[in-house]
């Protein structure tokens, strides 16, 4: 290479330190070249090529280890630049050695003289041979176009953040770095969030599932629970109406049988009556001339028979029918709540609230009532009554307080009455049992007092 021409002189660098920084300044102004004219092209490689020559050189003054290494890297990647730029087909020599290290002799000291130490210590050619590995490093970053493979990470981070200010380049190349390491840094920390709200959520999913799968089993329990009671409920309603019907059966065939006899008794006195009053006609004060005296005693005794008789008939009283208690005479007018009378329909309604609330009939009576009530709006009897018929119902059964419900005598009238205004609001309810806003007021109390 001794041929080519040379911008610097032809003298070799003093230490480790001089080539570091004529190889910053070339790396600098190789990313700072605008000119691509084969000319500046060629100036510039002649210029690489006097360095080279000089770093050679320089190996003669290079002892320790560590220095030659760093010298020797910086030869191969001039000489590996040269390569890349060379257009004539001319091939640069590649295997540039460092020229052999030659030890001075020692100069000979006036007595008590002892040698100066060297200026520069090895903390010095170290920094210098960190700051061309980084100066390298940077320079192949902008060279390839910035690519985010050549950053830097962790502690080479760390140690390049060092030089930052001993080069523009440098300083760009680390500032590049920390931002690539922040991002890095964010997009990891993004991702174990997400991921740990991923698992937090699958936890809370999977907790959800379960006390979702508890609360389906326990539903279907209390339903199962709900349906023998309801089975059962149904029976002892049955066995109440029956045993209603059978009342109210007995009732009527008394009375009926009551005025039949009345009707009897009725005919037997006008029968005797008239018979009276044939036999004062024919007992008239002139005898039969064809009369005995036998004949006329007969007739008088069969008259005072006869009158004796019309006397015990007209005193004669009907038994006055069984005296129907307070709650079955209210019973027997449980309808007329949803009668066609306005005025019939307070009254009784009234009556009722006053029997239920108040206590103003038995307790067994309470319950017979409330029991009649509590059928009223079950199916298939709440479907006959009008809007008014079942306002009435509810109100009244809203009427009875919580204490009365929890009687023990109450409960199975409360499971009934539970399961009856289940029904209420079923599926089916909507369609075939309407209800107005103040009816719905009702029935949430009614339910509220069945809890």
């Amino acid at each position: 290479m001794s041929g080519t021409t040379s911008h610097h002189p032809p003298i070799s660098f003093a230490s480790i330190t001089d080539i570091s920084n004529e190889h910053l300044d070339l790396l600098r102004s190789s990313s700072q070249r605008n000119d691509d004219s084969p000319e500046a092209l060629a100036a510039f490689r002649d210029r690489i090529v006097a360095f080279l020559d000089r770093v050679v050189t320089a190996g003669a003054q290079l002892g320790k280890e560590g220095d030659r290494e760093t010298a020797q890297g910086i030869l191969d990647y001039w000489s590996l630049q040269l390569l890349t730029w060379s257009t004539s087909g001319a091939k640069p020599e590649l295997d540039l050695p460092l020229a052999p290290y030659h030890e001075l002799p020692e100069a000979t000291l006036p007595a008590g003289k002892t040698a100066a130490r060297a200026p520069k210590g090895e903390t010095t050619a170290q920094d210098g041979r960190a700051q061309v590995r980084i100066g390298s490093l940077a320079y192949q970053w902008r060279r390839s176009n910035r690519a985010p493979g050549y950053l830097l990470t962790g502690n080479a981070l760390a140690e390049a953040a060092g030089y930052r200010d001993k080069d523009p380049e440098i300083e760009a190349f680390v500032s590049a770095s920390e931002a690539a390491e922040r991002r890095t840094r964010q997009i990891r920390t993004g991702f174990v969030v997400t991921l740990i709200l991923s698992i937090a959520f699958a936890i809370l999913a999977l907790i959800s599932f379960f006390r979702e799968n508890e609360a389906r089993k326990e539903a279907d329990r209390l339903r199962g629970q709900a349906e023998e009671l309801s089975a059962d409920n149904d029976k002892r309603a049955q066995r109440f109406l029956r045993a209603d019907v059978q009342l109210q059966t007995e009732r009527f065939r008394h009375e009926a049988e009551l005025k039949d006899l009345d009707d009897q008794l009725q005919a037997m006195k006008r029968s005797l009556e008239e018979a009276q009053s044939k036999l004062k006609d024919a007992l008239a004060p002139t005898p039969s001339p064809t009369m005995n005296p036998s004949q006329h005693m007969y007739l008088r005794d069969s008259n005072a028979v006869l009158t004796q008789a019309i006397d015990q008939s007209r005193a004669y009283k009907l038994p006055p029918p069984p005296k129907l208690t307070d709650g079955e005479q209210l019973l027997a007018n449980v309808n007329l709540i949803d009668g066609p009378n306005g005025d019939v329909r307070r009254t009784t309604t009234d009556n009722l609230v006053r029997a239920l609330r108040d206590g103003t009939v038995s307790p067994d009576d309470q319950r017979m009532l409330v029991g009649a009530l509590v059928n009223m709006l079950g199916r298939p009897a709440v479907q006959s009554l009008t809007l008014t018929g079942r306002y009435n119902v509810l109100y009244i059964l809203s009427t009875i307080t919580p204490a009365q419900w929890a009687l023990p005598d109450w409960s199975a009238l409360r499971d009934r009455a539970r399961i009856v205004t289940a029904d209420l609001v079923g599926p089916n309810a909507q369609n075939d049992l309407p209800m107005g806003a103040d009816s719905q007021k009702l029935y949430q109390q009614l339910v509220q007092k069945l809890q």
